[in-house]
């Protein structure tokens, strides 16, 4: 990726330039795991496996995981603990 489309795809997971020019050790785990997950979604996977995702996630990033979880257009195999944030994203429970 170019520099240009690193900055786009950690934008679109709500990551700044303040986020972007930190170290990660500074970063909340929160943001860390945003980092995390911007690049799991900027890799090319058939089948993405998430254990609670929405550990240490506040209401917002958890939204914007949800977000991004109904984009990805492969299979997604979740283990979750909070019917609210994953019965919008689940086909089969």
């Amino acid at each position: 990726m170019t520099h240009a489309e690193v900055r786009a795809a950690l934008a679109k997971c709500e990551l700044t330039t303040k986020h972007i020019e930190n170290i990660v050790e500074v970063l909340s785990v929160g943001e860390k795991a945003k980092i995390h997950l911007c690049e799991i979604l900027n890799t090319e996977t058939h089948l993405l496996i998430l254990d609670e995702p929405t550990n240490h996630l506040d209401v917002d990033a958890k939204e914007e995981l949800k977000r991004a979880l109904k984009a990805y257009r492969e299979s997604i195999l979740s283990l979750s603990h909070e019917p609210d944030f994953y019965r919008e994203i689940a086909i089969d429970i």
